[in-house]
């Protein structure tokens, strides 16, 4: 019989699931409490939140969300990390972490509705933050406009020199 903490918990889960760009699932054996307050802290700097969650209720969240490809990660203790915005800097956030000496071992991720392997923090910590793709584009789109713009510039600057060169010729020398 569910509880209403459970029926909360599972609302709580399918709402993260709805709002989430990725979440990250990890075995969280062997951390401390102050180690995984360490782990929260660092993901709430980046916009994405830690979950410690059972793995039954996870599952009844993700059938309700699409995210049933996610119950193969599900086994044993489980923590999700939920990246709502900036998947690089979520994912960059655990690979820092995992630098110490205890590790969050990472067994996969769901990138949308779609399961990624547990080598998925090496991969989304390569992709580029959302600034720095904007940063390319539009570095992409005035780099032609500059030219151009240089272009024009030394073109008015030929004509002005030519016709200040002949006003020189026509006149008088003094």
């Amino acid at each position: 019989m569910a509880t209403t903490r459970k029926i909360e918990q599972v609302s709580e889960l399918t709402d993260r699931l709805r709002r989430t760009q990725m979440t990250l699932v990890a075995d969280y054996r062997g951390l401390t409490v102050a180690e995984i307050s360490e782990l929260r802290k660092r993901l709430r700097e980046t916009g994405a939140e830690l979950v410690v969650a059972k793995n039954t209720l996870t599952l009844i969240a993700a059938r309700e969300t699409g995210h049933e490809a996610i119950e193969s990660l599900l086994a044993g203790p489980t923590a999700l990390a939920f990246a709502f915005d900036n998947l690089s800097k979520t994912a960059k956030a655990v690979g820092d972490f995992n630098r110490g000496p205890k590790k969050l071992v990472v067994r996969g991720a769901m990138l949308g509705t779609s399961r990624l392997d547990g080598d998925v923090i090496d991969q989304v910590m390569k992709m580029p933050s959302r600034q720095q793709v904007l940063a390319e584009v539009v570095g992409g789109i005035s780099a032609p406009v500059s030219g151009v713009v240089g272009v024009i510039s030394a073109a008015i600057a030929n004509v002005v020199y030519t016709v200040q060169a002949r006003i020189d010729q026509l006149q008088p020398a003094e």
